[in-house]
């Protein structure tokens, strides 16, 4: 780790005193709130980094992508983008012991809109998170009836009867479940229908869980991840037991680790072509760089937040590789076990894995039917659906506590406000701005909450964050933090990453992705029902979003991105009209108290970047 270290006065501005002044704000006589210990970080961070994403949506892309070849793109992502950008924002929290939108402006006040830009991000992201925790909280306590609700029986049918109930077969009373009666899903995503009361008040639940879990900020979610950080992994070992031991629970597995087979029935067959050729799609390698942002948090701003309340000194770059490892052993380890399990159900009901449910449908349909064919179901069932709850609400608090955190660096709040207070307003907001999803046409604003709310925006925000930190703060004078906090000094290859391959590959994924939304927009699945002709139909079809939905697509994306030059305009228009010019914005006011800049800023100005 020590090659290739150059001498710092070749390139390092800053003076000595200037050195100091830089050291002390780091220090943590600051009467910033710190861990309680250093496990209450590694397993906060690691409930914020193990979520849903881990346990859903990694399954799910698995599925969607070709099986085993999305993780080609899954790791090169992971080592190229991940991990990187994974060092970049431990670092930005743990040195100027800020939140995004702090820690940023910190580095130059021209750089704060990537700060806003993540807030943006993780408010979106926390509202639709939320929806899904709110599934699993109805599907839990429907794990406690005597007999699981989609194992019951059908519904009566009269003779010829073509209403709803008639897709109610025995290898469809999942699907049934779940679409009729937990979703009373509406025809398409125009039509909004009636409120759902019951899964409105899990909703509501979910809420009132972050809030009293967070109601004091990291001294109180700082204990409680000693329970749901750690309890998920007992809770997948044993399903992981469970589905192994069912019938076809191999077929599945070799679906998920075999590129070079896709699964027909009960059957596994050669068909190489069809698999790899995921790999020229752009989108792909989106969802693959996504999947790394979901997992590992990054861009959401809640690992800046939390990396803030470390000691100065602590080895956040062992800590970065140790949960990264972790991670991506849990996504391998969760896609293992969803797919035993899917398997399972696709051999004993002959159809092709392809066929069964995407999407939260994954986890609700698929996996719940094959959970409620295995002897002590409802005690599996439980198992399964507290886990996710524990998953998700686990990342809702490090997603809350970024905000809170990015707040806390500004007067947007005032600081005469108790926190408590502060948390109450905020979940109290986010569950009136959530009711929607609350509606029958909720779970296709899911879906288009999770198109479009992080992925172009995470990428955006993402290449932004290390322009920052590679090339206007500097990537020796990081290099050298680096050392300075971790007693490791970044070898050459480390340094290729921040500065060249990192962005490049960000740029070359965003213009491409770009490229192709414009030729192939997103489609969303429009529900159709059963077919009764044909009972392997799907009982959802590919169609075009509406113009108020591309409408609301829109605002997702750009009202986050548009924060990255709009604060750099403002930043810069004294310089080009005059004092003036100058805009003292409420938002900044609190980073602005000691002057309107940093010493990272004049230091840039010194040398001609600012």
């Amino acid at each position: 780790m020590e090659c290739c270290k150059p001498n710092k006065d070749d390139y390092n501005p800053v003076t000595n005193d200037e050195k100091s002044r830089n050291d002390s704000d780091s220090t943590p006589n600051d009467g910033r709130e710190q861990w309680g210990s250093n496990l209450e970080f590694i397993l906060s961070t690691i409930g914020s980094v193990v979520g849903l994403g881990n346990l859903w949506r990694f399954p799910i892309k698995v599925k969607q992508y070709g099986g085993a070849v999305f993780l080609i793109p899954y790791f090169t992502m992971l080592i190229i983008e991940g991990i990187p950008l994974f060092l970049v924002e431990m670092w930005i929290g743990q040195k100027f012991r800020a939140g995004c939108i702090g820690g940023f402006y910190k580095i130059h006040k021209a750089l704060s809109g990537i700060g806003f830009a993540t807030w943006m991000i993780g408010f979106y992201t926390n509202l639709y998170y939320n929806a899904i925790v709110m599934y699993t909280i109805y599907y839990f306590f429907a794990s406690l009836q005597k007999t699981l609700p989609w194992a019951a029986d059908c519904p009566t049918l009269l003779p010829n009867d073509t209403s709803p109930a008639a897709c109610c077969i025995d290898s469809k009373r999942a699907q049934y479940y779940w679409y009729y009666e937990v979703l009373h899903i509406s025809p398409d995503i125009s039509t909004a229908g009636s409120f759902n009361w019951d899964i409105t008040l899990c909703l509501f639940a979910a809420w009132l869980t972050c809030f009293l879990c967070m109601i004091k900020g990291i001294k109180t979610s700082g204990k409680v991840v000693y329970v749901t950080a750690v309890f998920p992994f007992i809770a997948l070992l044993g399903l992981f037991i469970m589905g192994m031991t069912l019938e076809g629970a191999f077929e599945g597995v070799k679906y998920f680790f075999d590129p070079t087979y896709v699964f027909e029935g009960a059957t596994l067959k050669n068909d190489t072509v069809n698999n790899w050729s995921h790999l020229y799609k752009p989108y792909c390698w989106l969802e693959a760089a996504a999947q790394i942002f979901y997992s590992l948090s990054l861009g959401f701003g809640s690992c800046i937040a939390f990396s803030s309340y470390n000691p100065p000194k602590t080895d956040f770059y062992k800590q970065a590789l140790g949960i990264s490892v972790v991670n991506s052993v849990t996504s391998l380890f969760a896609g293992v076990t969803i797919f035993a399990i899917v398997g399972s159900n696709a051999v004993k009901n002959g159809v092709s894995i392809d066929d069964l449910s995407t999407g939260p449908g994954l986890a609700f349909i698929a996996v719940s039917d094959a959970i409620a064919q295995t002897p002590a179901a409802q005690l599996w069932s439980a198992l399964f659906f507290i886990m996710l709850f524990m998953l998700g609400i686990d990342s809702q608090f490090a997603g809350i506590e970024g905000m809170m955190t990015a707040l806390d660096d500004t007067t947007l709040v005032p600081k005469n406000i108790p926190r408590p207070v502060v948390i109450a307003l905020f979940c109290a907001l986010s569950f009136l701005l959530g009711l929607p999803f609350g509606m029958q046409n909720g779970q296709y604003l899911v879906d288009l909450f999770d198109n479009f709310s992080a992925n172009f925006p995470l990428m955006m925000v993402a290449f932004f964050e290390v322009i920052a930190v590679a090339w206007v703060y500097g990537i020796n004078r990081f290099c050298d933090d680096f050392e300075e906090m971790t007693g490791y000094y970044p070898n050459i290859i480390w340094k290729i990453l921040w500065v060249a391959v990192t962005p490049l590959s960000l740029a070359a994924i965003l213009i491409y992705s770009l490229v192709d939304q414009l030729q192939n927009p997103i489609l969303y699945g429009q529900f159709v029902g059963c077919n009764l002709a044909d009972s392997t139909a799907s009982w959802t079809e590919d169609v075009n979003y509406p113009p108020w939905a591309w409408g609301i697509a829109a605002i997702l994306v750009f009202s986050s991105f548009l924060f990255i030059p709009a604060m750099a305009i403002l930043a810069y228009l004294p310089k080009f009209f005059g004092p003036a010019a100058f805009v003292r914005l409420p938002l900044v006011a609190a980073q602005e108290e000691n002057g309107p800049g940093t010493e990272i800023t004049k230091d840039l100005e010194m040398t001609g970047v600012a």
